[in-house]
């Protein structure tokens, strides 16, 4: 579970640190980011509680993170292949692609930890 608290640390520091950064000095700051803000502190919340109480805290946040990487990669999808296409939105939907398997990773092994 050590590597699964590390890496929800991680991913959340990443998403937190990519929403300031993109609308840290915008009006738009609070509903645009609210949501991938909302996952990582859920992500920081399994990390601490998941020692004490186990790894059921975190299929409920990297399933959020799946949910939220699955809405926006079918947007960006969406947009690249009907237009009009987004900025980058290649990169963009491989880093999806990646943050969706990462997380449906960590899901099966939150419910493994689960099951023991």
């Amino acid at each position: 579970m050590t590597a699964l608290n590390r890496l929800a640390i991680l991913v959340a520091f990443v998403i937190a640190a990519g929403e300031i950064a993109r609308y840290g000095a915008s009006p738009r700051f609070f509903p645009a980011a609210f949501d991938e803000l909302a996952v990582a502190t859920a992500l920081l919340w399994a990390a601490w509680r998941a020692p004490r109480e186990g790894a059921g805290w975190h299929v409920a946040a990297w399933g959020g993170l799946c949910g939220l990487a699955l809405v926006l990669f079918v947007e960006t999808a969406d947009h690249q292949i009907h237009g009009p296409a987004k900025a980058n939105g290649t990169t963009y939907l491989l880093v999806l692609g990646v943050l969706l398997a990462l997380g449906l990773w960590a899901v099966g092994r939150a419910l493994r930890l689960v099951r023991r």
